[in-house]
């Protein structure tokens, strides 16, 4: 481990050292599980503007594609007593409009590299053997610079001379889909001792549905509810009172996982033994203020000796504190101030004291980025201001496996770390949409694969997954799929035994532009056309460990194929529009007026389509593309994710006239133009208000 890092870590510095100083920001959002995390490459995580843009990336989003974030902004803190004197460098601190150069309390900067992304997996364009998952993201960022590009970065006048190697490190195992690790190899840079040393981290974490979400400014974060698991060394964030509908119960989450200091596991977990070998544990310290102004343990910390004595003590929680939420402590009061629109709270957490740092040692910490469901009994309205032990169930199961990967099997070994248990490969999987039918086609490539701790063969069979209508809507579709069929080896005394014959094909199938050779095929029948599913194919092994659910979905609308014969006259190859009439707040239409849509079916492979009102004047006007029909317009964007396949003879229309206008009630007439035959049919619907 020791050996891997040398060797990064001189290669990034050494490429970044060979040109010019110049500042290079950087953002890559994790997609291998269900968590769509922001990061960068000068410490600060998250995403400040995605309450007003929710249709571009995600910040700390989960289930992904569903609009549910947990993140406004975080970023590292590393405090110290440098020269006798405490300095505090910090990537992010409490500013309304987020991230840029030069702004006060974002003092960490890079020098024009951007991030690195490495996988481990063989098949990946990034795959390399140093990759710890199956997603890296690598950078190299330092404190040491008081200028970058001619511009001061303001009060960093003195610097620790931290140099900072990050790894973020993400899988798509089911049981690590919804959490994101951050390692950070700090080094003392300087020619001075560090003393008394924290690392940690400010997080904005705010749980709010940016899709359905209507509050603006200070109301779209004062919501939330605060909690801390000393146990699990956990900072995590509800949504207690907004009135959000649809949304998603969730808890957004910050563990300090670990910390590695001179060879030892450097946590309290580990207390007893650094005890044994005459070391003093380190505290985990969590605090917590209001974002703007807040009063006494409240008040935001505004210089170094504040933000130091912050990392180096623990919040009274536990302390007695007049509220109006029934117990009178800071836990209560941190539990249910917003319930009563009071809980816009930044949360920080520390760890410390690393006695000291010699110049050129290098410590590491890991963080942990989580989101977890509440239980469906607490999801509605009625469920968002409950948090106690059985609401945070899935929460707790995530933070088990969090400090399960970190420590291994031995705590104190860092080569131990991240010995992830692995179901078989991912299905390479492939969906043929038809009329009310879904065909899935997948590979062989989990019956083959040998589990790399065992080497041993240990597939035992396949499980299909699908979603129900209406999922999408309710921004859980990611999160909701149901198992519809499973198969799984003959001959053994696990599972049901059922074998594969009714669903491996006589000869593997390959399809046109795919290389992929397809032994397995599933047919989903009875499908409602227009309606978005999605589905998913897992493979298990021998100990029932499955691949993630959501590595190869796919989000399909079943319909009519493209039209072979629209010159036909026939009425069975007639265009179409549905549902016809069109009435607003249709049953799969998103709650505002730009997510609607209506469906032109019967379709021919390539055609030019126009709305036109009965006086002749042109209301829309889309060219439709079988081979390249992913559906544009708001209702996408905010419910259809990234991979979706709509059938080839469909097309979607977001009933906005061509310059974004609704609307009215009445008639209209529109035209289909095969662009191949320049045949031309044509009909009438009705949009009812």
């Amino acid at each position: 481990m020791k050996l891997k890092f040398t060797i990064t870590f001189f290669l990034l510095l050494f490429s970044f050292t060979s040109v010019a100083a110049q500042q290079l920001f950087d953002r890559r959002v994790t997609t291998a599980g269900n968590f769509g995390l922001s990061v960068t490459n000068v410490g600060v995580i998250g995403k400040p503007d995605v309450r007003n843009n929710p249709a571009g990336d995600p910040s700390m989003e989960f289930p992904r594609d569903s609009g549910q974030e947990h993140l406004f902004e975080a970023g590292l803190w590393v405090g110290a007593i440098y020269d006798g004197q405490v300095r505090v460098s910090t990537a992010a601190v409490t500013n309304p409009t987020g991230y840029s150069t030069g702004r006060a309390g974002y003092e960490f900067t890079n020098d024009g590299t951007p991030l690195v992304e490495r996988s481990s997996l063989p098949d990946s364009e990034f795959f390399s053997p140093d990759a710890t998952s199956h997603q890296d993201f690598v950078g190299v960022f330092s404190d040491r610079r008081t200028t970058i590009g001619g511009i001061p970065i303001s009060g960093h006048e003195q610097p620790i001379f931290a140099d900072v190697l990050m790894e973020n490190y993400n899988w798509n195992f089911g049981f690590t889909e919804n959490l994101s690790y951050i390692r950070y190899d700090i080094t003392n840079d300087s020619d001075q001792v560090w003393d008394s040393v924290y690392v940690g981290k400010y997080a904005d974490i705010v749980v709010r549905n940016v899709n359905s979400a209507t509050d603006l400014g200070s109301n779209f974060f004062n919501r939330n509810g605060i909690g801390y698991i000393d146990s699990l060394y956990t900072t995590y964030a509800f949504d207690a009172g907004s009135t959000d509908d649809p949304s998603i119960n969730t808890y957004g989450a910050l563990t300090l996982a670990g910390a590695e200091y001179r060879g030892n596991y450097f946590h309290p977990r580990n207390a007893e033994f650094l005890q044994e070998q005459g070391i003093s544990p380190p505290q985990v310290n969590a605090q917590y203020w209001q974002f703007s102004a807040g009063a006494g343990v409240y008040s935001r910390p505004n210089d170094d000796t504040d933000r130091y004595q912050r990392m180096s003590s623990m919040f009274p929680l536990d302390g007695e504190f007049n509220n109006a939420c029934g117990e009178n402590t800071h836990r209560e009061w941190l539990r249910c101030a917003g319930t009563l629109s009071q809980g816009n709270f930044i949360s920080s957490i520390h760890i410390g004291p690393f006695p000291e740092i010699e110049p050129g040692e290098t410590i590491t910490v890991y963080f942990a980025y989580s989101s977890a469901n509440k239980p469906e009994q607490f999801q509605g309205l009625s469920g968002k201001p409950v948090d106690n032990s059985e609401t945070r169930v899935n929460l707790y199961e995530t933070l088990d496996w969090i400090f399960q990967l970190v420590e291994g099997e031995d705590i104190n070994d860092p080569d131990d770390r991240f010995n992830v248990p692995e179901p078989p490969p991912v299905p390479r999987m492939r969906a043929e949409v038809g009329p009310g039918s879904v065909q899935l086609y997948w590979d062989r490539r989990s019956v083959e694969a040998t589990n790399p701790l065992s080497g041993e063969q240990e597939f035992e069979g396949f499980r299909v997954y699908k979603t129900e209508i209406g999922d999408d809507l309710r921004g859980i579709i990611t999160q909701s799929s149901r198992l519809i069929a499973e198969y799984d080896s003959l001959g053994n005394d696990i599972g049901f035994n059922t074998g594969f014959e009714s669903i491996e094909l006589p000869e593997p199938v390959t399809f046109p532009g795919d290389d992929v050779e397809y032994h397995f095929m599933y047919e989903a029948t009875g499908l409602l056309s227009g309606w978005q599913y999605l589905f998913s194919v897992t493979a298990f092994d021998n100990s029932f460990l499955e691949s993630s659910r959501i590595a190869n979905s796919q989000r399909v609308f079943p319909g009519t194929p493209a039209n072979e014969n629209f010159s036909s006259g026939s009425s069975e190859f007639a265009v179409g529009v549905y549902p016809n009439p069109y009435r607003v707040n249709a049953a799969w239409d998103g709650n505002s007026p730009l997510n609607r849509r209506i469906m032109f079916y019967n379709l021919p492979h390539r055609a030019e389509i126009r709305v036109y009102t009965l006086s002749g004047d042109i209301v829309a006007r889309m060219d439709h593309d079988s081979a390249n029909n992913p559906g544009t317009g708001r209702w996408f964007s905010d419910f259809g994710g990234s991979e979706r396949q709509i059938a080839g003879g469909e097309h979607a229309w977001d009933v906005l006239s061509e310059s974004n206008q609704i609307l009215r009630t009445g008639l209209y007439l529109y035209t289909v133009k095969d662009l191949d035959s320049g045949e031309i049919q044509r009909g009438r619907l009705a949009i009812i208000k």
